[in-house]
């Protein structure tokens, strides 16, 4: 269901209202057989007191957070056509218009607009508005986005806005009670509640790449996806992001990316352009299905000099747990390593010959180290991976005495990814000027100005051509 904020607690009080009764509102009685029968009696004082006091804590909620959950709406030019005669086919026009395509919520994170919100609801725009609790509107402009964690943060022009506080996640509980706010269906500032049903939900197919979700059955409905999740405190825990359903609509299971994986992904984005994930240098896979009594994931290779030989982790270990959270299978602990940020130290608890041994170790940077693992240079503005093309390559390539760079890896929601470079291309030219080796490109690009456009001399299979970079 949901409540516009008005509404909202007197509705629970309602609900709780039956609750309460069985503490002390109820009568005994004998039915003719003499069994005894529990009717319901008249409600006391002290229920009425008990349900307003949890009115009173959601209307808190409400009021605090409120200021700070904002409605997107996305724009996109659609085509306009005309009809020759009455009965005429619709021919196009040659203009378009600027119309909605998708409508979502956001959190407001900074008192000078920045804000956050899920990747899906920005995805594709080309146009962004948002709309505050007073009414105000303001275009905003795309700051970043990451659809492995389906994040990103928007930026308007605005002053003085109302923050919403970011609390840790991890010290949620199951069964704590949790607030959704946002704009479902298009119908702002709604509010629902609920209590949190599971956390740390993973493998959901359809979804995002690295999954960490908290489960809710606070109602979540199409629109409020990049909205709030907060605790009775007013203090944001999760950001909605997707539901489990046949219909398309509420059923009772919702999903919120954890604030704190939220919080590291937008720092990354507001102060690095791009999202930083932890890396630990190993080959994984399911120790499910094997002759091994023990969950977890084992340990198939570990890439030399990496932070997991660091650490002293060999192959055939058994991962179980990583920094105190149990590890069942190999996509969750490849979640939980990249929504840990580079740098962090954390200890793993690993199986080794039948006996349980843990293991400090420090993640690296997935993008850079991984990179050095193949041999290549990252450029993380532009947000590609590449590599000096060698002669021996370019030979048999049949690309006689040309020089450059190979792409080997395009990170996802770049501009590189916007610009549609594939791995494989060969970077030979940067505005005009001919590049010779990886190192060349990265300093010829430590100070592009994307505003102005960069454009890349590109070479792919038997093709020679361009590729312009602009924000």
């Amino acid at each position: 269901m949901i409540f516009t904020t008005g509404i909202a607690a007197g509705v629970i009080s309602a609900a709780l209202i039956t609750m309460v009764a069985t503490m002390g509102g109820w009568g005994r009685s004998a039915d003719s057989t003499g069994h005894v029968v529990t009717e319901p009696g008249d409600a006391t004082t002290q229920d009425f007191n008990m349900a307003r006091g949890l009115s009173r804590a959601f209307q808190s909620v409400a009021k605090k957070a409120e200021p700070s959950v904002v409605h997107i709406t996305q724009l996109r030019n659609v085509p306009l056509y005309t009809r020759d005669g009455f009965f005429g086919m619709p021919m196009f026009s040659g203009q378009t218009e600027l119309r909605p395509a998708g409508l979502g919520s956001g959190n407001i994170v900074t008192s000078d607009g920045f804000i956050l919100t899920n990747n899906h609801v920005v995805k594709g725009s080309e146009q962004l508005k948002v709309r505050l609790v007073d009414g105000r509107e303001f275009p905003a402009k795309l700051v970043g986005r990451d659809e492995a964690t389906d994040l990103a943060v928007i930026k308007i022009d605005a002053k003085n806005l109302t923050p919403i506080e970011i609390t840790d996640s991890d010290r949620l509980e199951v069964g704590e009670w949790v607030v959704a706010l946002g704009s479902p269906l298009g119908l702002t500032n709604s509010v629902t509640a609920g209590i949190v049903s599971a956390k740390g939900r993973s493998g959901i197919s359809g979804l995002q790449d690295y999954q960490d979700f908290i489960q809710t059955d606070a109602a979540i409905n199409p629109g409020n996806s990049g909205g709030a999740l907060v605790n009775l405190e007013g203090k944001l825990v999760g950001v909605n992001s997707a539901i489990a359903s046949r219909s398309g609509g509420y059923e009772g299971i919702g999903f919120a990316i954890p604030s704190n994986v939220a919080r590291t992904v937008m720092t990354s984005i507001i102060s690095e352009g791009r999202v930083a994930r932890g890396w630990l240098g190993i080959d994984l896979e399911d120790v499910q299905g094997t002759t091994s009594s023990t969950r977890g994931v084992r340990v198939a290779q570990v890439v030399e000099s990496g932070p997991a030989a660091t650490s002293g982790l060999k192959p055939g270990d058994i991962v179980t747990e990583f920094n105190g959270r149990n590890v069942e299978d190999s996509a969750r602990l490849r979640s939980l390593i990249a929504l840990t940020p580079p740098g962090t130290k954390v200890d793993l608890g690993v199986m080794r010959d039948g006996k349980r041994v843990t293991l400090p170790a420090q993640l690296g940077d997935q993008s850079k180290q991984l990179a050095a693992a193949l041999g290549g240079t990252v450029l993380p503005e532009l947000g590609l991976t590449v590599r000096t093309l060698t002669r021996d390559e370019a030979r048999k390539l049949n690309y006689r005495n040309v020089k450059g760079v190979v792409v080997l890896r395009v990170e996802p929601a770049t501009r590189a990814d916007n610009a549609e470079f594939m791995r494989g291309d060969i970077i030979v030219s940067i505005d005009d000027q001919q590049v010779d080796d990886a190192q060349q490109v990265a300093d010829m690009l430590s100070n592009a100005n994307y505003a102005d456009g960069v454009t890349f001399g590109v070479i792919r299979g038997r093709q020679r051509g361009s590729i312009a970079v602009r924000d």
